[in-house]
């Protein structure tokens, strides 16, 4: 059975508003896929979150007004964590973690960051 994170993958592979990252394997590993949008911005799918579907985003990105319902996560910019997010984009930032519950919820976000 396809994740939500496994459908935003395949989706923005081939979606040309969506880069995958450079510093990282296109259509990612077994637990991040990373991509930049036109403005440089990066979004990583956490492929290995399981039923959560976690999406990192810099924390000052994550939209407060979009999808209020989407519960998320702070990561501080010294907490810990996986490797794969140590991306220029990311690496030492403060970052969110977004839970869509849904396949519809999560494009809405990658949507959103897609025109920023």
């Amino acid at each position: 059975m396809s994740t939500i994170n496994k459908s935003l993958n395949a989706d923005m592979l081939r979606d040309p508003r969506w880069e995958p990252h450079p510093e990282r394997a296109a259509g990612g590993t077994k637990y991040i896929a990373t991509f930049r949008n036109r403005r440089g911005d990066a979004v990583a799918l956490d492929m290995g979150s399981g039923g959560k579907n976690a999406i990192w985003v810099l924390a000052r990105l994550a939209p407060g007004n979009l999808v209020p319902a989407v519960e998320r996560e702070l990561y501080p910019a010294d907490k810990a964590r996986n490797s794969n997010l140590n991306v220029t984009e990311l690496k030492g930032k403060a970052l969110m973690r977004l839970f869509p519950t849904s396949l519809s919820q999560a494009r809405q976000l990658v949507e959103h960051f897609a025109e920023l």
